[in-house]
């Protein structure tokens, strides 16, 4: 199928430039999921799940501004390849879910408590919270962007006039305590991951460490011992992020990892919450323009 869809991750440089995932789409089938969305029970049925853990908001459906729930989508640019295929992109910005609140109620602020590290504000002296709105919105749009990232109709794909194959389909689900996250890659993709084999991906995994560290602040003080990214024999992809063995990987069992040549499929365990799925996907954004870029030496211009 010809590309209808990219991903990318910007780290960002500081609290005033944020890390971004980017994600770009052709504009056809872009014009048809806006068009399909006002008809579809989809929005109605996501909204009545973000009421359920207290969020609110409308899917805005003006591509021109930003739009999503909440308007996670905001504009970027539209990029340009040098054999004319255009793509329209927009960046959904790192959320920051931890948030100071003030000095530490159980140790005023002196980091100890009779004698002893303090375990409630974690050696910091300060009081945190958590804001979920931002992150449950991120989850839903992209819940939503499913129809058009997974495998869209064929005709959505109408007029994409381009050489460059894409490279792989997503799935994501909306849920607390399920938030999914899976991937098919390409023949093509799947081939570069086999290159990699019994190597490490520092690049994925300082993505997952800059995502997951600016919504967490308080995360870089234990190092990074919880981020891992490596392909292991036969092309055996493996990101984990922090929580219970929470990560995206090639299954030891897949067909794939038999296979000198094929497509991959990617699966997850344990992704809990939609701060784990959005810190895997952003690793998995850096691995595909890092395959993007081996595969289709010509930059964005």
């Amino acid at each position: 199928w010809p590309e209808w869809f990219t991903l990318d991750f910007s780290r960002g440089f500081g609290r005033n430039d944020p890390p971004r995932l980017i994600i770009g789409i052709a504009p056809e089938p872009l014009r048809q999921l806006i068009a399909l969305l006002p008809k579809a029970p989809l929005l109605d049925d996501i909204k009545k799940v973000l009421r359920e853990y207290d969020v609110e908001g409308d899917f805005l459906l003006d591509i021109d501004k930003p739009w999503g729930f909440g308007g996670v989508l905001e504009p970027y640019r539209r990029a340009s390849r040098d054999d004319g295929h255009t793509l329209i992109e927009y960046a959904i910005t790192i959320p920051r879910i931890e948030k100071d609140v003030g000095v530490c109620k159980d140790c005023n602020g002196t980091r100890e408590v009779d004698g002893m590290e303090c375990l409630h504000c974690m050696r910091t002296g300060r009081e945190t919270s958590h804001e979920w709105d931002v992150i449950d919105r991120i989850g839903a749009t992209l819940h939503v962007l499913g129809i058009i990232l997974d495998k869209p109709g064929k005709e959505m794909l109408i007029g994409i006039d381009t050489k460059r194959k894409q490279l792989l389909s997503l799935r994501t689900y909306l849920g607390r305590g399920n938030a999914f996250i899976g991937a098919t890659l390409s023949r093509s993709f799947g081939d570069y991951i086999r290159k990699l084999s019994e190597q490490h991906l520092p690049e994925v995994k300082a993505a997952t460490k800059s995502a997951y560290q600016h919504m967490f602040p308080r995360r870089r003080q234990f190092g990074d011992y919880d981020f891992r990214a490596d392909v292991h024999r036969n092309g055996q992809l493996i990101i984990d992020v922090p929580g219970d063995a929470c990560g995206l990987y090639v299954d030891g069992m897949s067909k794939s990892l038999h296979e000198v040549s094929g497509p991959v499929e990617l699966d997850c365990h344990n992704v809990d919450g939609h701060h784990q799925q959005l810190t895997l996907l952003c690793g998995l954004a850096t691995l595909t323009s890092m395959a993007r870029m081996d595969l289709y030496s010509r930059r964005i211009k």
